[in-house]
């Protein structure tokens, strides 16, 4: 057992990484490289030592980044003479050369008056240091974070791609990539955070709009990594799939499940296109494939999801609800509806009882889909009570998602016993074509 867990380890290791830490220097100041040159010298990280890459400006670090394979890190000057500056050359990096796994430590003049949180979030930055406070000391130790964030980011991604395998041919290999991903989520246990990080890039834009009809969303995380999930993306030109999915439990081995639901339905949606499958837009099939794929893997988990496709053409929602409470809310033709009939969750028997509506939906509606972690944040005193304050709220129509969730208290609070997710759908009654 113990050389089985040896020889999964080193595959990993193999698979993923080069034998030296590239680490590229992108300053137009010679000094800046020299001082690199000496202080990492001797930096050593898991056995690999660091391979110094040296660029002056923009163009170069670019050429440089499309000819060298692996580059982990990138310390950028936030100024470069004559060229781009730092932050246009990381947007460069992440939006044309599409770059996601490199980690990026930005360098400021001490004086430069932006947020560190922005600029870390606006254009993904693992680090951000004044030049004043760059010695020796934070040099290293930024590069040993960043290296411990780069593995994770290929670790994750290359179990991921062994793990559409397992979907696609059913045979042993699928097998051993949950088992190498159940490994290193063993080892993520005691880094929550870095699991978390990693979760919210699966999700899409928090608002995202398809011909008439305008997807918002807002994921709450308790202090737990997330067990909720959703989704929503365009199937073809008239029709758009969505989901939200909730996962028993919490922590890592949930946010697993969470990982396995958005590549099974990701690969339903390669099927559509590719081979003409049409179980992507058959919720009822659908919710049956993923019980099954629970049931046979044994994880000892099972969720709660909506599964919906939008006919923005005929006008109408074909829907499964699987166990998901509260019912969403359908604001349409003047009132409000709870969507209630539901069936069993997924995952949880094996012979389930599922469900499947077919209902109109018109080009003035809007649907809301809350998790259960709202009830129990919510002061009132009932069930009852509870779902009819979010009616309440939800029937003022010109309210969005981020008006909705402030009225719910969300704003001021930070830390949540369960994780609370919403979507929202709202059509515009423009028939635009995308």
């Amino acid at each position: 057992m113990a050389d089985d867990q040896i020889g999964q380890d080193q595959l990993v290791k193999e698979s993923c990484f080069p034998p030296t830490w590239k680490v590229l220097v992108v300053d137009h100041e010679e000094e800046f490289h020299t001082l690199s040159r000496r202080l990492l010298k001797d930096l050593s990280f898991n056995d690999r030592k660091v391979q110094l890459l040296n660029a002056y400006s923009a163009r170069e670090a670019i050429d440089m980044l499309l000819t060298q394979k692996d580059i982990a890190v990138a310390v950028i000057d936030e100024l470069i003479k004559n060229d781009l500056s730092g932050l246009s050359l990381i947007r460069a990096i992440r939006q044309e050369l599409k770059d996601k796994h490199l980690r990026i430590i930005l360098r400021v003049d001490a004086e430069k008056d932006q947020p560190e949180e922005q600029a870390i979030i606006d254009y993904d930055i693992s680090d951000y240091h004044h030049k004043r406070q760059f010695g020796e000391g934070r040099l290293r130790s930024a590069l040993i974070t960043a290296f411990r964030s780069y593995t994770d980011l290929r670790t994750i991604a290359h179990l991921n791609s062994a793990m559409e395998g397992k979907i696609l041919d059913r045979t042993n290999a699928l097998s051993k990539a949950n088992s190498q991903l159940r490994t290193y989520i063993t080892r993520l246990e005691n880094d929550q955070e870095a699991g978390g990080r990693m979760q919210q890039k699966l999700l899409p834009d928090t608002q995202k709009t398809f011909g008439d009809c305008t997807f918002s969303s807002r994921v709450y995380s308790s202090m737990y990594l997330s067990g909720d999930f959703l989704d929503y993306f365009e199937i073809d030109e008239h029709l758009i799939g969505f989901y939200m999915a909730d996962v028993s439990g919490h922590g890592i081995s949930s946010a697993f499940i969470t990982v396995l639901l958005k590549n099974f339905i990701d690969l339903q949606l390669e099927n559509y296109w590719n081979k003409g499958d049409s179980m992507i837009i058959r919720p009822h099939m659908l919710v049956r494939r993923l019980n099954s794929e629970l049931m046979r893997e044994n994880f000892g988990k099972y969720l709660t999801i909506f599964y919906g496709v939008l006919d923005l053409k005929r006008n109408k929602l074909r829907y499964t609800n699987c166990g998901q409470f509260p019912y969403p809310l359908l604001r349409d033709f003047g009132s409000i509806r709870a969507l209630s009939r539901t069936g069993t969750p997924v995952g949880l028997f094996a012979e389930p009882e599922f469900i499947v509506e077919e209902i109109e939906i018109s080009e003035h509606a809007s649907l809301l889909l809350v998790s259960d972690g709202i009830l129990e944040i919510m002061s009132q005193a009932s069930i009852k009570q509870k779902r009819e304050l979010l009616c309440t709220i939800f029937s003022r129509t010109g309210l969005s998602l981020q008006d909705i969730t402030e009225k719910l208290g969300l704003s001021r609070q930070y830390s949540f016993p369960d994780d609370i997710t919403f979507l929202m759908m709202k059509r515009s009654g423009l028939n635009g074509s995308r």
